[in-house]
């Protein structure tokens, strides 16, 4: 089932995500999250295109990432991060291979976006 319509500023969002994770920009959870992030905007896209991102999402979700970071002890922060380290390297290559996947769904659906929902006009 597609999620709303093609709006421009989303794509270009989960697109700068979507490169941002596979050209390892960012760890691999922190990139599954913001791709979630945007899965819920008006995309125009195939919602099971995000499926793969939501279930990794929702197994990473214990891991701090980001400046939440900063509020963690060291020696907890080491643990979680060992842990980390082992789930996104069981979950790289579905996700990469979904990233993939939806980057060209996204650049497909670019060209013909709108920034405006075109049923209210």
């Amino acid at each position: 089932m597609e999620v709303g319509y093609s709006n421009t500023v989303v794509l270009r969002h989960v697109k700068q995500a979507l490169e941002d994770l596979l050209a390892g920009n960012v760890c691999l959870t922190e990139g599954v999250r913001e791709v979630v992030q945007w899965g819920w905007s008006n995309h125009g896209l195939n919602e099971e295109l995000f499926r793969p991102f939501v279930g990794v999402d929702s197994e990473t979700d214990r891991f701090p990432v980001g400046r939440v970071r900063e509020l963690w002890a060291t020696d907890a922060l080491a643990k979680a991060d060992e842990e980390r380290i082992a789930a996104e390297d069981h979950y790289r290559e579905w996700v990469m291979e979904s990233a993939n996947i939806l980057l060209a769904a996204v650049s497909a659906a670019l060209p013909t976006s709108t920034f405006t929902d075109p049923a209210s006009n």
